[in-house]
């Protein structure tokens, strides 16, 4: 019964590799010169913790290299916490982080605005009594959503070179 299901499912898998084959589908890793794009990439980032983690994140993600810039991401983050959990004598057990980014591509030749978007990141985290497990748990948050929004950007700046050069 198994090799029967294997049997019918080859032609099945074949057809659907056929299929995305024709739509024009081209995976990002497969574009010649995209990561050559993304590494001449200048970022800007909030002088905050979380704006140091995500210009760590996006460096380490996009590759920059030390020559002369082509590009300019701007970022700029809104952070706000708020208390979510409570204890019965009225103390926060949980916290949560959102921040709203807004980032920014720009031609540094023409100062055009090639992409901007808008997005929100939220992480929560646990609150204790002890202020140096508050801290640790506050700065691993905004680790976290440093990270997860570096993540979303680097994908839609990706996404946009590889979209400008099919049109």
């Amino acid at each position: 019964m198994r090799i029967a299901l294997r049997l019918l499912s080859m032609p099945a898998l074949a057809a659907v590799s056929v299929a995305v084959s024709g739509c024009g589908f081209t995976p990002l890793y497969a574009q010649q010169g995209l990561t050559a794009k993304l590494s001449q990439i200048a970022i800007e980032t909030p002088q905050t913790r979380t704006g140091y983690f995500l210009e760590q994140e996006l460096r380490n993600g996009l590759g920059q290299s030390d020559d002369r810039p082509l590009y300019r991401l701007t970022v700029k983050l809104n952070e706000n916490h708020y208390q979510v959990g409570y204890r019965v004598d009225d103390t926060a057990t949980r916290s949560e982080l959102t921040d709203n980014v807004t980032y920014t591509l720009k031609d540094t030749t023409s100062n055009k605005v090639l992409l901007t978007k808008t997005f929100t990141e939220t992480v929560t985290y646990n609150v204790t009594s002890s202020p140096f497990t508050g801290i640790v748990s506050q700065q691993d948050a905004q680790e976290r959503v440093a990270a997860s929004a570096a993540r979303k950007i680097q994908t839609a700046v990706a996404l946009y070179f590889h979209d400008a050069r099919t049109q």
